[in-house]
């Protein structure tokens, strides 16, 4: 009875470390994700310093939106890499 008792704790302790690990890894993504916003955000905020540039001379609309589809592009492009360079190293699990 003993050795039943035993295999079910190592059991649970092996369940419960599946579950740790899958915590450290969705901290690990949110943490990259927080990482790339921020990036994304120190753009916003160089674009969004009240000085006069060129870029800001014709067509303003679309060249607002061509920046900002541009950023959220970028931020999705790192993040990827990020994401996919973790997997090569094995840092995330697929």
């Amino acid at each position: 009875m003993r050795e039943y008792v035993d295999d079910t704790e190592d059991y649970i302790n092996i369940m419960l470390d599946d579950k740790q690990n899958q915590l450290l890894q969705m901290g690990v993504m949110l943490t990259t994700a927080n990482l790339v916003i921020n990036a994304g955000i120190v753009v916003v905020g160089l674009f969004g310093m009240n000085i006069h540039i060129a870029l800001f001379d014709v067509l303003p609309s679309r060249q607002f939106w061509s920046t900002t589809y541009g950023t959220i592009g970028g931020c999705l492009v790192l993040y990827f890499i990020a994401v996919g360079w973790g997997k090569t190293k094995g840092l995330l699990l697929s």
